[in-house]
Order: C-alpha cells, then sequence, then structure tokens
C-alpha cells in the first residue's frame, strides 16, 4: 500500500490537518534525505493523498481517501499506546461501558506530543444531543479510576459541524485538527471535517 516514508509524510499531515508545508520542510522534520521524500510526495500527490496549493505548499486530501488516512491515524494510535499504556486500558473501558453509541473518540492537546500531559484531553462525537449527559456520566466514572486529570468533552454531530463552520473560533473541534491522534472512528472524523469545512 505505502512505504514506510510515505507512511512518515502522511503521519506529518495527519497531525496537522489545517498546516501547509514545502517538501523541505518535509525532509527536515523526517530528517530524510529530499529526494527521497520529494519521490514519495510525487506518488502521494498522484494518488490524491496529498493536494499541491498555488505556492507549491502540500496539504493533506480530506475530500477522499478516508480508509487510508483511518489506517494513518490508526499507526499513530499504536504509537501512542506505547508511549501511555493506560490509554489503551481506559479505551477499552469506555467502550465496553457505552457500546456502539458514539461515532469518533479521540485524544487531543498535550496529551499528543508529550509524555507527561498536564492532563487528558478526550474529545467524544456521538450521534444525538439527548445522549450527551448519559455519555458524559458513564465516562466520568471511567476517567476516576485511573490515577490521571481527564478534561473529557462529549459532543453531538450538530455541535461538530457548527464548531468547524467557525473556522477562526477557538473551540474543542478546531482544537483537534492539529494536535489529536484518533482512538476510534478515523473515517467518521474525516468525513466531519470534509462535511464541516466546505
Amino acid at each position: 500500500m505505502f512505504t514506510k516514508t510515505q507512511i512518515r509524510i502522511l503521519e506529518v499531515f495527519t497531525a496537522h490537518i489545517t498546516e501547509k508545508y514545502s517538501i523541505n520542510k518535509i525532509a527536515q522534520l523526517l530528517k530524510k534525505p529530499y529526494p527521497l521524500i520529494h519521490k514519495s510526495v510525487k506518488y502521494l500527490l498522484q494518488k490524491k493523498m496529498l493536494v499541491k496549493d498555488q505556492h507549491k505548499l502540500l496539504s493533506v486530501n480530506i475530500k477522499e481517501h478516508h480508509a487510508e488516512l483511518a489506517y494513518v491515524e490508526s499507526l499513530r494510535r499504536e504509537a501512542l499506546y506505547k508511549r501511555h499504556t493506560f490509554l489503551s486500558l481506559f479505551f477499552e473501558d469506555f467502550e465496553k461501558s457505552v457500546g456502539q453509541k458514539f461515532f469518533v473518540a479521540l485524544v487531543f492537546g498535550s496529551t499528543v506530543e508529550t509524555r507527561n500531559p498536564r492532563d487528558i484531553d478526550i474529545l467524544v462525537i456521538i450521534e444525538s444531543m439527548n445522549d450527551v449527559e448519559q455519555i458524559e456520566r458513564i465516562l466520568q466514572r471511567i476517567c476516576e479510576r485511573y490515577a490521571k486529570n481527564f478534561d473529557a468533552h462529549v459532543i453531538p454531530i450538530e455541535s461538530v459541524y457548527e464548531m468547524l463552520a467557525k473556522r477562526e473560533e477557538k473551540n474543542v473541534m478546531n482544537e483537534t485538527l492539529n494536535k489529536h491522534i484518533i482512538l476510534w472512528g478515523g473515517e467518521n472524523y474525516y468525513r466531519f471535517i470534509n462535511n464541516g469545512r466546505r
């Protein structure tokens, strides 16, 4: 499917959805030779995983290939679980308690980039506003089982679209765009972003 280098490139873009990079900047970030990055980027552009703007800056294509982007997110999730093993157990507890009443679960903020974050920011996206309080209570009970400081948010899909429509406003959804790791529902997350940021 993808080479290791192509996956590393896609990880940069999925970690920073709204950011744009030059090929040279990607080579610097990944500490890889420019020719290797150039060749890999060329392939990703041909496959329409990345798009290039008029200034030749690259960004992730959120309009298609949601399954492939979700795969890259799953690799990032596994790396997160290696750094923060309790998150794997936490999410397992959450999934057992809630079942399939949610579309997306992710961590965002400092948890994504640091080994010892001040708190663990969690976002859960559910279908209906009617279930928000119930899911929040379940999530709070699970958070209390762990010796960590959690900041959990539960929002319905309609709020996702409202927040994404306000691109310049600081809100939970906009905050997740450039500092997140999806625990579950990668394809749904990219669909929400595609539909909400038209």
